[in-house]
């Protein structure tokens, strides 16, 4: 996993610089993952750039099609940067080596991807797009090479939102949509078409019950959810994509993932304990100095909370216009004052959601089982 920050959102500098010195190669590249600065809204047409700008610059790496693209690399871009959270894309690299078998060895890091097949509009935010990200969440997993759910430690997805050409598809041929409100807010397709997402990867490693699941249930049932999944939507988008990182004892790798739920907006012990299960050291409660060189990545969610109370204080977050910024902000500003960086994935700004439980958010880590011989970002 490598992590290179990003100067605007079609700077792909430092992939390029990876890729001349043959630390990524064309058939080892799987995803490309990352944030990129812009609005983070429906209409977030930096994010649109750079997810255009990567799979250009992809396309001419891999020396393929662009519309095959898609089939080698997945793209899970999340837009808004708010606050201290630095627009970067994480290169995830995958190699086949032959080793023979060791059971019961150490879990190391797996990668697994895989796309959905296509959704239409009117399966956004309904049991269509979570049948459809529980199929691909499977397919991600067999990927990787992991069988029990208990080894996912994060499943990252990007699926199709609403846009008013999507919508005015879907009603010209006699069907409904789930919202016409195209903003991230309470009733947004935006919402909608991520916790759909959520709860397909919560279906697909038995967090929930397929019995329980309707279309009645998204952002209904907040007792219904996933700890794992990570997921985001954009009009541009036609089909799910499906990244799924796990641990295995037949991998070989030098990372291994680990991760947590924290209880608030302030838990930051939510956050270390991320850090911990994939295998930092701590001193005195906090990560060792001399260990987080081996920190590689963060990855968290900053859901705001249903409720104007944290901890038994009133906040004003729900009725602030900008809330959504600012919850994003809130959530980079967490992971940031633990980790000491700011080259942190952290998604979010809606309220309430299927990623985590009630109040709670999603963080994983990834880290080295070794000290960098470089002290660069790029990892």
């Amino acid at each position: 996993m490598f992590v290179c920050p990003s100067a605007t959102p079609a700077d792909t500098s430092e992939l390029q610089t990876l890729a001349d010195s043959g630390k990524i190669k064309p058939d080892t590249l799987v995803a490309l993952v990352g944030k990129t600065e812009g609005t983070g809204a429906h209409d977030d047409w930096g994010r649109v750039w750079a997810d255009v700008s990567l799979r250009d610059w992809t396309v001419r790496f891999l020396g393929v099609p662009v519309d095959d693209v898609a089939k080698h690399v997945i793209f899970v871009l999340s837009g808004g940067c708010p606050g201290v959270i630095t627009p970067h894309i994480a290169a995830v690299t995958r190699e086949w080596v032959d080793v023979p078998d060791q059971p019961g060895g150490e879990k190391r890091l797996v990668v697994g991807r895989a796309g959905s097949e296509a959704m239409a509009p009117e399966e956004v935010g309904r049991m269509g797009q979570i049948r459809k990200v529980a199929q691909a969440t499977h397919a991600a997993m067999a990927d990787a090479g992991l069988s029990d759910p208990k080894d996912v430690h994060l499943v990252m997805v990007k699926v199709p939102g609403l846009t008013t050409g999507s919508i005015r598809d879907a009603e010209s041929r006699g069907k409904t949509v789930v919202s016409h409100d195209l903003t991230f807010g309470p009733e947004g397709a935006g919402v909608y078409a991520n916790d759909a997402a959520a709860l397909g990867v919560a279906m697909a490693l038995g967090e929930v019950p397929a019995s329980k699941l309707s279309d009645e249930v998204v952002r209904r049932d907040w007792d219904l959810y996933s700890e794992v999944a990570m997921t985001s939507s954009g009009g541009e988008k036609r089909h799910g994509e499906v990244v799924v990182f796990g641990n295995s004892t037949t991998s070989r790798s030098h990372l291994t993932i680990g991760h947590a739920v924290t209880k608030d907006f302030i838990d930051a012990e939510g956050v270390r304990n991320a850090l911990r299960a994939a295998g930092l050291r701590f001193k005195d409660g906090l990560p060792d100095e001399s260990d987080l060189s081996r920190l590689v990545h963060v990855f968290a969610k900053s859901v705001i909370p249903g409720s104007d109370q944290v901890r038994g204080q009133r906040i004003t977050l729900l009725d602030d216009a900008d809330a959504y910024q600012i919850g994003k902000a809130l959530g980079g500003m967490l992971v940031a004052s633990v980790t000491g960086r700011t080259t942190n994935y952290v998604s979010g700004g809606e309220r309430n959601s299927h990623q985590g439980p009630p109040g709670g958010n999603i963080v994983a880590a990834v880290v080295r089982d070794s000290a960098p011989l470089t002290p660069d970002v790029r990892n």
